[in-house]
């Protein structure tokens, strides 16, 4: 509790100043500018969520796919598709996928698409660099993003970024809750190329499949 209120009083701080870390701001563009390139980028990515309440740790494997604004991810058994206009969120043990229109829910920043991570920086954040660190053999930028609502239910976004490369190493949000989720990147491939019909369901090939459209 007494950390928790030791980092919100300085967010509130922080949040206050009118000067963006020009050093923070370089490495996040650098990192955006990697990660959206015109064929595609391939993640393989851990997901772990740590409850500080009950101590207890779960721990999930996914895939991220992503081009430009689009992204298909593989996650927990869920496949989310996102084709720049509507989310399909397919359940294969269920056949089902539901049809949604984007929705900005701040707190689900990269637990349900990872792919904001590499632009979230843009719009309602405060950033700072920490300066260089080592982790799992790696030299790494090291960056801390603060949301300017300080009402938001997570406090602090921390990212490892490699570098020269300036490729995601790491991700993690700490929530007011007690809860931290981090996102461990465990390949990044920004060498393939990636079709725009993998980032739709395709209800027309997949009959079988029970369609359930919310956009209306």
């Amino acid at each position: 509790m007494k950390a928790t209120l030791l980092i919100l009083t300085f967010l509130n701080i922080f949040s206050q100043q009118n000067v963006q870390d020009p050093e923070a701001k370089k490495v996040l563009e650098l990192l955006s500018k990697n990660a959206r390139n015109e064929a595609g980028l391939k993640i393989n990515f851990t997901l772990i969520t740590e409850n500080h309440q009950d101590n207890t740790t779960q721990k999930v494997k996914g895939e991220l796919w992503l081009k430009g604004d689009k992204y298909k991810l593989a996650l927990d058994k869920t496949i989310t598709y996102y084709d720049g206009k509507n989310v399909y969120t397919y359940i294969p043990k269920a056949k089902e996928v539901t049809i949604t229109k984007p929705s900005e829910k701040d707190d689900e920043l990269f637990i349900r698409n990872p792919s904001k991570i590499f632009t979230l920086y843009q719009k309602n954040f405060k950033f700072r660099y920490l300066g260089q660190t080592t982790y799992n053999r790696n030299n790494c930028h090291e960056v801390d993003l603060y949301p300017v609502d300080i009402n938001k239910s997570y406090s602090i976004i921390k990212l490892l970024i490699k570098e020269d490369e300036y490729a995601l190493v790491a991700a993690k949000m700490i929530m007011k809750a007690g809860i931290h989720y981090i996102f461990y990147v465990d390949k990044f491939d920004n060498a393939v190329r990636i079709d725009d019909r993998e980032f739709t369901f395709d209800t027309k090939a997949n009959k079988d499949v029970e369609v359930v459209d919310l956009r209306k």
